[in-house]
């Protein structure tokens, strides 16, 4: 995974091993970046959070965001503060390029109070 020490690695990769699977923080994150940099017919995204293809999502499930925030949670501080600074750039991208959704549920995650594709 680019920008983070191998320290942080080693312990992405124990994450990986007790709650998800080898390479699992890379793969969301190389769609968290698809997403981010998707191109739309516009400057502006529709995110769109589920797969039509049952298949092809992952066991954890389609928010490749929710994911990352998973890892960062449970990710020692410093090694959290590394993801999360290779996740900043991305995130104010997303913000950006998408729009405010105001019925999204109070509570929901940030990333999911935008709105998405119907």
């Amino acid at each position: 995974m680019p920008g983070v020490s191998s320290r942080t690695l080693m312990e992405i990769a124990r994450v990986e091993r007790h709650q998800y699977e080898p390479g699992a923080a890379y793969r969301a994150l190389s769609a968290w970046r698809e997403t981010v940099y998707g191109r739309g017919a516009s400057w502006i995204i529709y995110p769109s959070w589920y797969d039509d293809c049952p298949c092809c999502q992952s066991p954890w499930g389609g928010d490749h965001r929710e994911t990352l925030e998973a890892f960062c949670l449970a990710l020692p501080r410093r090694a959290a503060r590394e993801l999360r600074a290779v996740l900043a750039p991305l995130d104010v991208r997303f913000l950006a390029r998408t729009l405010n959704d105001p019925y999204a549920p109070p509570g929901a995650p940030w990333w999911r109070r935008r709105l998405e594709t119907a």
